[in-house]
């Protein structure tokens, strides 16, 4: 499998974002995942979830961080990866996939994308599946799913070589 293994940049970019929550917020599962470049010259690395509010919240960073002039250039969107997700008590999550993110990161840029709906406090299981940006297919591994065990955080990954899917 041809996999790109980045260096992790430190969570300084979402610590910095739930410091100006105020302390109201905080990650319930924390974990520290590449998933790949989702977008053409940028990582995409899931720092953790939030489960406790009233909408499940995937809080990620882009590495590099995206900038206004890229945006510019690239034009609306280029940036835009999906997920979805899923759960052991077939939990109805909606796909809307909204969420906001830091256009002025630099090494790293905080962002968030909600999973469209609350996680159920008795779920077991949260599956989060990942669809790399419109228009962007990546030239090396990437993970296309985290099966995150409930309550305790434990992670699985699941990765798609584009190698093997050319055929």
């Amino acid at each position: 499998m041809l996999r790109v293994v980045i260096r992790i940049p430190p969570r300084t970019a979402t610590d910095a974002y739930f410091a100006k929550m105020g302390g109201s917020r905080r990650l319930d599962i924390v974990f520290d995942i590449d998933l790949g470049e989702l977008l053409e010259n940028h990582h995409v690395v899931a720092r953790g979830l939030e489960t406790s509010g009233a909408d499940g919240v995937l809080h990620y960073e882009f590495v590099p961080g995206l900038r206004q002039h890229e945006m510019d250039l690239k034009g609306s969107f280029f940036w835009y990866w999906t997920l979805s997700a899923e759960d052991d008590l077939g939990t109805f999550y909606r796909g809307d996939n909204g969420g906001a993110f830091d256009p002025d990161g630099k090494t790293a840029a905080h962002g968030t994308r909600y999973l469209g709906g609350p996680v159920p406090g008795s779920a077991r299981l949260l599956r989060v599946n990942f669809t790399p940006a419109g228009g962007w297919t990546p030239t090396r591994s990437w993970c296309r799913q985290l099966d995150i065990a409930l309550p305790g955080g434990r992670v699985t990954e699941a990765w798609t070589d584009p190698r093997q899917d050319a055929g």
